[in-house]
């Protein structure tokens, strides 16, 4: 029976499913810091005596770091490709036929999907991170299309090769290799800490047409408080204002809520990231991050608005297609 490769760094499942790889939850990131010579306190011992990059995933808020297989400067998008650590079984053939392992090399790569090819299978780019001789490569590329037809793994001597396929996506041709799990605001560097503010508002003022549609899918806390309140400057008379306002239309823009709420929106929203990010004490509800203190609720707006978001852009696509064929 053929059987799946076995990453070292595989996480034990989570009520009954594997963990997601953070790359494959983020795809994109912005850059916070990029130190050279590697960063000593990093969470990943791989990353402490290598380059690496820290950032701020730009889909679902995650800190991540990683190696940069480009040249990258603060503040800049990046992809993110999924690094992974096989245990590649080197097998010699005996006089008779005969098969046996004979050792095991422990080789990094890191993975980039492709489109979909007919039949549905998708094309998996991978690029070695570490040395591997010609026969470990072979062994490699069996070891990765064992067991999987969903599947067909590449791997591909040059990381430009990765930039391509991201750019085939619409994403940046900067990679950086992230490891599975995300990093924790304690985590960060001193230039990471203070280039966060900046990332957060570029990216809130950046994604305007995603991060509006908190204002179109914010709800009541309890009987007391509506979520609306918990944004600093937004009191109970201009949420009801705004409340009101959305039963005639949705929002599409900051300039809208704006006008009915006489704050900055982005500037508000940006705030309450930057609270929940850093796990400040005063944070009693979290909107956007999970919080690292378990005991405090978390409101999941950031999978509502991506609902919400995608629900628009469907609609805002079948009313082009009606259009185009009438």
């Amino acid at each position: 029976m053929s059987r799946q490769p076995r990453p070292r760094d595989r996480k034990p499942p989570h009520q009954g499913r594997p963990q997601p790889h953070i790359a494959a939850l983020e795809v994109e990131a912005i850059v916070l810091d990029y130190i050279p010579e590697g960063y000593p306190r990093d969470p990943h011992r791989e990353h402490r005596s290598k380059p690496v990059v820290q950032g701020l995933g730009v889909r679902r808020l995650h800190l991540v770091d990683g190696v940069p297989l480009h040249e990258v400067d603060i503040l800049e998008r990046v992809t993110l490709a999924r690094e992974v650590v096989y245990s590649v079984p080197i097998v010699a053939r005996l006089p008779g036929g005969v098969e046996r392992r004979v050792k095991s090399v422990t080789v990094a790569v890191t993975c980039l999907p492709g489109q979909a090819r007919e039949g549905g299978v998708r094309e998996i780019y991978c690029y070695p991170l570490s040395y591997a001789d010609q026969a470990t490569l072979e062994a490699l590329q069996q070891l990765l299309g064992e067991g999987d037809e969903r599947h067909r793994y590449i791997l591909v001597d040059s990381p430009d090769k990765l930039s391509e396929v991201a750019r085939g996506h619409g994403l940046s041709g900067k990679i950086v290799s992230t490891p599975r799990d995300p990093i924790s605001y304690q985590d960060l560097t001193d230039v990471a800490r203070a280039t966060l503010p900046d990332a957060v508002r570029k990216l809130v003022r950046e994604r305007e047409d995603f991060f509006v549609e908190f204002f179109n899918v914010a709800e009541p806390i309890n009987i007391r408080i509506h979520a609306l309140e918990a944004l600093k400057g937004v009191g109970k008379k201009m949420a009801r204002h705004l409340l009101l306002e959305r039963e005639r239309r949705r929002f599409t823009s900051f300039e809208e809520v704006k006008k009915i709420l006489k704050i900055d929106p982005a500037e508000a929203l940006a705030e309450k990231i930057m609270e929940e990010i850093e796990c400040r004490d005063t944070v009693k509800y979290y909107f956007f991050v999970e919080p690292c203190d378990p005991s405090k609720p978390y409101l999941g707006y950031t999978e509502r608005m991506w609902k919400a978001y995608a629900a628009r852009v469907r609609a805002r696509r079948e009313a082009a297609g009606g259009e185009s064929g009438s």
